[in-house]
Parts: structure tokens; C-alpha cells; sequence
């Protein structure tokens, strides 16, 4: 696989991935038996509160001390009490400039009390107060907006062009901006961007994160077309203002005539969480970036067969959120999210 990069406008090259670390992902690992991964659970929210919205499908959460915010495929942008009653509503959908048509991400700046929302269709970055006032909106931005980052004190925003092809690839921007004006800083050369074989991008939303000190970069690759298998993946670590590769995830053993791809990858801490598809069936799998090894083969979070909502998502330092249904319960309507974290005894012995 040759993966290239075009950091700050400089003229795109190919890396070597001669320093990087190997991590060797082997089809009987997804097959086989796997360890159990015990969770120690801190806390759960009840969303199935009377004169709560039907949730149908969780696009986002941010967390504060007192409320969370949550982002929902069809009801949009909503804020619950801890205790998971409903409050109101922020924004509505529509085509006004004070509105959204599909919101895809969201960023909470307490020290402003305001909310960011990413609008994929309409291009660009809406601005509301806590208590539902809109507050300003950007102008359209040079791609789709799937995803905030907050790198320290600056705020970054993952994008994706317009088209994308086999002939031309889609390309992923990552711009930073000014939140109290909306202005993207980096228009013209973003503070990097580069090509994926993804036609859309947008299913892997979040594709930066920080393991320790090190912001890293997920390129998101799929295999759709048997002509362009490969069996790499990659992950990049900001180094000297460019991306050069940290991580070659390599998958051993598959067949190359069937698809494979990874739809979502989570990364925090020392671990990675990763969703592979191969051959139409879904494999959760626990990497430890430490040790540069598959840890398990997650199939079930609190006695619940894995689904793409229960990928554990990071809050703070070991503390983790999934979202659960009741899938025998034809009656419920919403989820719960429940929080929890690695006890350090269980990374320690699976080592």
C-alpha cells in the first residue's frame, strides 16, 4: 500500500514505513476463542425516560458536569440532565442559515457556553447558545465537515472533499479555526490533507486522537474492489509539522477475492479499538499499541453481542461510554449509555 500525503501545500510523496511498528492482525485471531475483557462499570443514564424524543440513531455526545449534548440522526441536536431527562431542543433542521440540514459532529466550549455544530450537507459550522440561541454560522467551508478535534487550545475540524473516485480519491482536509469568528486559519493549504480510497469517508468519523503525548491519524482505507486489496493499514503521528507513519497494521491470512475494511477505529490512551468487516460479518477488536498487539476479539460488552454503537468511546484518561439496547425489548424506545473503565490489573495480566 502507498498512501500519500500533503502536508502544509508541500508537494505530495510517498513514505517509507521503514521505523514504523508492526502490528500483525491474523484472520484465526478473529475466528478463534478469545480471553473475556471484564469492564468495571462506574455508571449507566436511562435515555428511556417518559416525554423523552425517540432516538433512532446516536451520531454524537459530548459530556459536561451538569448536562450532556446529543446529536441524533433525526431529531438533531438535543440537551438531557444527567439523570437522562430531556430539556430542549437546539436548532432546528431546515435550510435557513440558522438551521441544519444533516448535522454530523459536534464541539462543546464551555468557557463560552456555546455548541459547534458540523453541517455535512450545507458545508459549514453553526454556533448555538446553551439554552438553544442560535448564535452564528460560518461560510462554507472548502469540504464536508465530519469531525472536531481540540488539540490543546486549537480546534480542528476533519473534512472530506466533495467527489470521490476510483480514477480520484476523495481527500481529507484537517483545518484548524477560530471559534469565536468561525474563520477557518488554514483555507487554501490545510494543516494537512491527503488521499484515501474511500469514496466516502464520513463512515470513520473520528480519525485523530492522542495516545499519551502523540496526536495520531487514522487514514481510513477500505477494499472494495478486489483489483485494489491490500492488506495494510496504517496509523500517523504528527512529527515536525508533517504525518509520517507510527503504526502498520498488518492482516494476515485473508482472502483476497473477499472484502475487507475497517469501519471504525477509536483510538485512546495506549489502546485501539477497531471494527473490521470481512466477508459481510463485523469483528471488534482490542489492539494494544504499547505491546503492538491484538489483545482480544471483543464479541460481547455487558452480556450484549457487539454493535457498532458499543465501541467503547473515550471520555477521560481509562473511563469509557457505550451505548446499549435492548434488543429483546420490542417496546424500547432509547438507549442507555453506560460508563466504565479498564481496571489496570486486566491490562497487566493480558500482557
Amino acid at each position: 500500500m502507498i498512501i500519500f500525503l500533503q502536508s502544509c501545500g508541500e508537494k505530495e510523496k510517498a513514505f517509507s514505513y521503514d521505523s514504523t511498528k508492526i502490528i500483525e492482525v491474523k484472520s484465526d485471531f478473529l475466528k478463534g476463542d478469545s480471553p473475556e475483557f471484564d469492564f468495571e462499570l462506574l455508571d449507566s443514564i436511562n435515555l428511556e425516560v417518559p416525554g423523552n424524543p425517540p432516538l433512532t440513531l446516536i451520531q454524537d455526545l459530548v459530556f459536561s458536569q451538569n448536562f450532556f449534548l446529543l446529536l441524533d440522526r433525526k431529531q438533531g441536536l438535543l440537551k438531557f440532565d444527567n439523570n437522562g431527562m430531556f430539556l430542549l431542543k437546539i436548532g432546528e433542521f431546515g435550510e435557513g442559515p440558522d438551521e441544519y440540514i444533516m448535522p454530523y459532529a459536534i464541539h462543546l466550549d464551555e468557557k463560552e457556553d456555546v455548541v459547534f455544530v458540523a453541517d455535512w450537507q450545507k458545508m459549514v459550522i453553526l454556533t448555538y447558545s446553551l439554552d438553544g440561541k442560535f448564535e452564528s454560522t460560518s461560510r462554507k467551508l472548502p469540504g464536508h465537515p465530519i469531525s472536531f478535534y481540540s488539540d490543546n487550545d486549537t480546534l480542528l475540524i476533519v473534512q472530506e472533499t466533495i467527489n470521490g473516485t476510483k480514477e480520484y480519491p476523495r481527500e481529507v482536509m484537517i483545518s484548524s479555526i477560530e471559534p469565536n469568528i468561525l474563520e477557518v486559519k488554514n483555507w487554501e493549504r490545510p494543516l494537512y490533507s491527503y488521499h484515501s480510497n474511500f469514496t466516502n469517508i464520513h463512515p470513520i468519523p473520528r480519525i485523530i486522537s492522542r495516545v499519551g503525548s502523540v496526536p495520531l491519524f487514522y487514514m481510513p482505507i477500505i477494499r472494495g474492489d478486489i483489483s485494489s486489496h491490500s492488506d495494510t493499514d496504517t496509523i500517523f503521528r504528527k512529527q515536525e509539522g508533517r504525518l509520517t507513519p507510527e503504526y502498520l497494521l498488518h492482516f494476515i491470512g485473508f482472502d483476497t477475492t473477499l472484502q475487507l475494511g475497517m469501519w471504525q477505529v477509536v483510538m485512546s490512551n495506549s489502546h485501539a479499538f477497531l471494527r473490521i468487516v470481512y466477508d459481510n460479518s463485523s469483528y471488534f477488536i482490542v489492539i494494544d499499541l504499547e505491546t503492538n498487539r491484538p489483545l482480544i476479539h471483543l464479541r460481547k460488552l455487558f452480556d450484549q453481542a457487539m454493535t457498532d454503537e458499543m465501541i467503547p468511546r473515550p471520555i477521560k484518561g481509562d473511563r469509557y461510554y457505550s451505548i446499549l439496547r435492548d434488543r429483546a425489548n420490542g417496546l424500547e424506545r432509547n438507549p442507555r449509555i453506560v460508563f466504565y473503565r479498564f481496571p489496570l490489573e486486566i491490562n497487566q495480566n493480558s500482557h
